[in-house]
């Protein structure tokens, strides 16, 4: 059984690993931008879990495949309360002309989706972008 939670391990680090790797490489060279703002709870100010995560992921939804394409994204472990703030750099040489740019936001304690992102938050990148403001709800129980 040791075994097997070991390979299981081996694996997500790889998963994870790997692509920051990858982003790294193909930053180092290349026009990085960012764009910033606060992650906060739809009425105000929230405590949250002890060990909660908010996770901002920018991605290009506009293409012809069903799977969208992350150009950055942001972790920010240990988060107390709501707001807090958030920056993603993105690396502009990726981004397509009048492609349709998005964020994502999750709000995670041990794994489980606390709050999500209220609304579609639809940018437009031109550079740095600063000020976004993204309000985050619980989620919607059948």
């Amino acid at each position: 059984m040791w075994k097997l939670a070991s390979l299981l391990s081996l694996g997500a680090l790889v998963v994870m690993t790997v692509p920051a790797i990858l982003l790294t490489l193909v930053w180092s060279g290349s026009d990085v931008n960012a764009i910033s703002g606060t992650v906060r709870y739809m009425d105000g100010e929230v405590e949250l879990p002890l060990g909660s995560c908010v996770e901002v992921v920018l991605v290009d939804v506009s293409g012809d495949e069903p799977l969208a394409v992350a150009l950055g994204r942001q972790v920010i472990d240990d988060a107390n309360t709501l707001p807090v703030d958030f920056r993603v750099s993105y690396n502009r040489d990726q981004l397509t002309p009048g492609a349709t740019h998005e964020l994502w936001v999750a709000v995670r304690h041990d794994g489980e989706l606390l709050y999500t992102a209220a609304s579609d938050y639809f940018v437009e990148l031109d550079g740095t972008v600063s000020g976004i403001d993204v309000a985050v709800a619980p989620l919607a129980t059948p």
